[in-house]
């Protein structure tokens, strides 16, 4: 698999924990070499060092993805000991939750800046470690949520939806050069995203924990489908079946789908109240 990359040189963000990690863990057994980034630099010297007893190269790297000059070290960095990249797996953000009357512009200018800007930093000051005729791959992680747009996740749905759009152009832009481009799109499973949930968010907390319990789908199932998508040249990669029936339903009834979606309001916010209640 992914043979065509002879270099083997990969960056995942946010690959201390859960999506990440299960991706770093796919590459090791491949014997990559792998740049572990994340903000908690302990965990992700942990998950190099995991990486390492599979038969990888790994090296860990500190960022704050809401930082440009993170991105910048780590670019001089790489550049310095591998001489590039072949593939940006730019998987780092943050859960939020709330409808428009629960969004601040705190929490919007949160969402937008570790969602959906931290992905445009990890293309921008990254990109040009990958040879220019290629091969290389870009990997965006956004969200089923960034498709069909539930109501009470405002800022994230949205923060998710431009990562969908900034992957579709990027495809685009970067096909002459043989780099592809994908961008995941899973539905609910359990991983430790809820954590990112800032004080104030955690009404929904509860039956999103929920869902994610309950979900047949693990991280390793996603994980397997980026590096397939990767394979492939496989632009959009929805894990989960149900999310991928409702994606194909909203495209071809959009007003059903949103007037499907209004139905479920009551129901969200007795939901909050009922929480509140409880404490």
């Amino acid at each position: 698999m992914l043979a065509r990359f002879t270099q083997k040189r990969v960056l995942v963000t946010g690959g201390a924990s859960g999506l990440g990690k299960a991706i770093v863990m796919k590459f090791a057994k491949l014997g990559w070499k792998i740049a572990v980034v994340d903000i908690n630099i302990d965990g992700a010297k942990q998950v190099a060092e995991e990486a390492n007893c599979l038969g990888a190269n790994a090296i860990a790297f500190y960022c704050d993805v809401g930082k440009d000059e993170d991105f910048v070290l780590i670019a001089k960095d790489l550049k310095d000991q591998w001489s590039g990249l072949d593939i940006i797996v730019n998987n780092a953000g943050v859960a939020t939750t709330g409808m428009m009357v629960d969004c601040s512009p705190e929490q919007w200018d949160r969402a937008i800046n570790l969602n959906l800007n931290s992905v445009y930093r990890g293309c921008n000051y990254w990109l040009p470690l990958i040879n220019q005729d290629g091969p290389g791959h870009v990997v965006n992680t956004a969200s089923a949520a960034g498709l069909m747009k539930a109501p009470s996740m405002m800022s994230y749905n949205v923060s998710k939806a431009g990562v969908v759009a900034l992957s579709e152009t990027l495809y685009a832009e970067l096909a002459y050069r043989n780099i592809g481009v994908s961008v995941i799109c899973p539905a609910f499973f359990k991983t430790n995203l809820l954590d990112s949930l800032s004080p104030g968010e955690e009404s929904l907390k509860p039956l999103i924990k929920k869902w994610m319990e309950n979900s047949k789908i693990t991280a390793d199932d996603v994980a397997n489908d980026v590096l397939n998508g990767i394979e492939k040249n496989k632009l959009m990669v929805i894990s989960h079946d149900y999310a991928r029936k409702a994606y194909r339903f909203k495209r071809f009834f959009p007003m059903r789908f949103i007037k499907g979606m209004s139905k479920k309001v009551p129901q969200i916010i007795a939901s909050k109240q009922k929480q509140k209640q409880n404490g």
